[in-house]
């Protein structure tokens, strides 16, 4: 008796069989894009249609991004993908990963595709790639010595840079052996030259005619350089896999020697700068040493014994005149204090009170002061001290005098 499948079983071993047939995997299908929508995500979805038939296909947003061409309803294209299965509906769709349009050549297809594979390895990473050295010793050179890339490159460094050698490794850039030569050639340059930068290239030409740069042994060996290579491969508009693994790439090989090189007046600018830069850093430098000198001569100054006794010796002399000053004042204030203090003592002398006919009055019997009339009566002896002597009386009446306040007097 056979087993019985669940769906996730019959699905999976669908699925497997599919993703494992060589036949389905990496092609190329020809047809019209039909329902064509592109997700939030980014992600695109179509069908592939002919006349007869249709069949479901994804193109994720990486490669939508990579796309060189858009994709577009109704356009007949070729798709480059493979066959896969979308278990959870149980459903086929083909995974494309690049789209070109219809009449494309075998060899341009063949293009696309190498350069997919290579991209994914990371040869084409923008994060390898090395910047050109500033001041080149030697540039090599990796061309035909007949062609006219040479005498540009020789032209355009001979006026901007002289200082620089450059070092010709010459090759076929053409036909069959062409790639073999060009490894060849980029390998005896740096083990014999040891060059800071290498330009490699050829003037322009049909995509046949430059397919030596799109060769899978000359690209890796661009990769593989020890120093920075740049791509000169045909005109600004050619673009083959030599300008995509390259460090820089350079619309002709005229651009590529302005590239590998300094302006020499640019260079002399920037030494004259540099010049002026030193100088006055120097200055800065000479002026700060300076300014310390004085500052440690001060210093010593202030240290030196003379300079301490001179130090002790003002101070001293200052310490003297605050002194003085101090008595001084000291004295101005003792002065006032005893003229104030001898007016209170002549308004306190008893003489002056006589002196302005004042008299101290006492009871002659009892010896005791006369301060109000209430302390007399009449028939007693009083004795009255003036000045200049006493006087002794009897009181023979008593009269009261009435002392009128503000507050008591009539109007």
């Amino acid at each position: 008796m056979q087993s019985i499948l669940s769906l996730a079983r019959l699905t999976g071993m669908v699925k497997n069989i599919i993703e494992r047939s060589a036949e389905l995997q990496n092609i190329w299908v020809d047809g019209e894009i039909s329902n064509l929508t592109i997700a939030r995500s980014g992600h695109a979805y179509f069908n592939l249609k002919d006349a007869d038939n249709q069949f479901r296909c994804v193109m994720w947003r990486s490669a939508v991004q990579k796309q060189r061409f858009p994709v577009r309803e109704g356009d007949q294209v070729l798709v480059h993908g493979s066959v896969t299965m979308y278990a959870p509906r149980g459903e086929l769709q083909l995974q494309v990963n690049l789209v070109q349009p219809q009449g494309t050549g075998l060899l341009q297809l063949q293009l696309e595709e190498l350069r997919m594979r290579l991209e994914s390895e990371g040869l084409f990473d923008e994060s390898r790639k090395r910047p050109l050295p500033a001041l080149p010793k030697i540039i090599g050179v990796v061309t035909s010595e007949s062609g006219a890339v040479w005498h540009d490159i020789q032209r355009v460094i001979s006026r901007r840079y002289p200082l620089a050698e450059l070092v010709l490794a010459p090759t076929l850039v053409q036909g069959e052996s062409a790639p073999e030569a060009i490894v060849a050639a980029l390998q005896r340059l740096q083990d014999v030259a040891m060059p800071d930068v290498i330009i490699i290239g050829r003037g322009g030409g049909s995509i046949e005619d430059l397919w030596a740069f799109n060769d899978e042994r000359v690209v890796r060996a661009i990769f593989a350089a020890k120093v920075p290579i740049i791509s000169a491969v045909g005109h600004e508009n050619d673009f083959t896999l030599a300008d995509d693994v390259a460090d820089v790439r350079a619309g002709t090989p005229s651009m590529a020697a302005e590239l590998a090189t300094p302006d020499l007046a640019q260079v002399d600018a920037a030494l004259i700068a540099t010049q002026q830069s030193l100088t006055q850093s120097i200055q800065r430098l000479l002026n700060t040493q300076l300014e310390r000198l004085d500052d440690l001569q001060r210093q010593i100054s202030r240290l030196s014994p003379l300079t301490r006794l001179q130090m002790l010796e003002a101070e001293a002399t200052s310490l003297g005149n605050r002194l003085m000053l101090a008595c001084q004042h000291r004295l101005v204030i003792a002065d006032r204090e005893v003229a104030a203090l001898g007016r209170v003592l002549a308004n306190l002398n008893p003489d002056a009170l006589f002196q302005r006919g004042y008299a101290y009055l006492e009871n002659a019997s009892t010896n005791t002061p006369v301060r109000t009339i209430d302390d007399v009566n009449v028939g007693v002896t009083i004795r009255a001290t003036i000045r200049g002597g006493v006087i002794r009386g009897t009181v023979d009446g008593i009269e009261s005098t009435a002392i009128v306040t503000e507050g008591d007097r009539n109007v």
